[in-house]
């Protein structure tokens, strides 16, 4: 399969590198994804983690229908969206990805489903950041795992994180922590 895609930063994230020594790929997994983009991590996840039978990924991204989305330079001119319905039509497990093109905001106010593993890459606001964190730890199940995205890209995210982080002391396991993070769920 060749993907297209303008940018590559999935490719070298840590995610991409580590998060299959943290998962049984023969096991049911429900992957929620926050912030897709292109689609690299999707196709990755779809490609590499959902060869069960009654795994799923669902995808959340509103490709620009927000005003203050902070990669508008990477989404104005619409190719990003392109190449991630692209990428999603040709890859692994298409049938069991569900798109959903709003807001985390939106989608979580009227989501019932829980997942076990659940990747945060959406908007890179603080405030955004904490609403993402905070909605997906209530639908992380226990010893599933939230992984996000630019944790020391600046500031603003590490701090954020560091204060969901502090809040929930003692709910999850801190099972990795470099330019991105990730916790194993303990408790609710």
């Amino acid at each position: 399969m060749i993907f297209k895609y303008t940018q590559t930063w999935f490719i070298g994230s840590e995610i991409h590198k580590k998060l299959l020594n943290f998962v049984d790929i023969s096991k049911k997994n429900t992957i929620l994804e926050i912030g897709c983009f292109e689609g690299l991590s999707s196709v990755h996840f779809a490609n590499n983690i959902m060869n069960n039978p009654s795994s799923s990924l669902t995808c959340v991204d509103p490709f620009l229908n927000v005003n203050n989305n902070d990669h508008k330079e990477f989404l104005e001119n619409g190719i990003s969206e392109k190449n991630f319905d692209y990428n999603i039509s040709i890859c692994n497990n298409k049938e069991k990805i569900e798109v959903k093109k709003i807001t985390s905001d939106e989608f979580f106010k009227n989501n019932t489903k829980h997942f076990n593993i659940i990747y945060i890459d959406g908007c890179h606001i603080g405030e955004f950041i904490k609403r993402d964190m905070e909605n997906s730890f209530k639908f992380l199940e226990i010893n599933g795992i939230m992984w996000m995205d630019d944790y020391s890209a600046n500031n603003e995210t590490k701090t954020t994180m560091d204060s969901f982080l502090e809040k929930y002391k003692g709910k999850y396991e801190l099972i990795h922590k470099g330019y991105q993070l990730a916790i194993k769920k303990l408790e609710n």
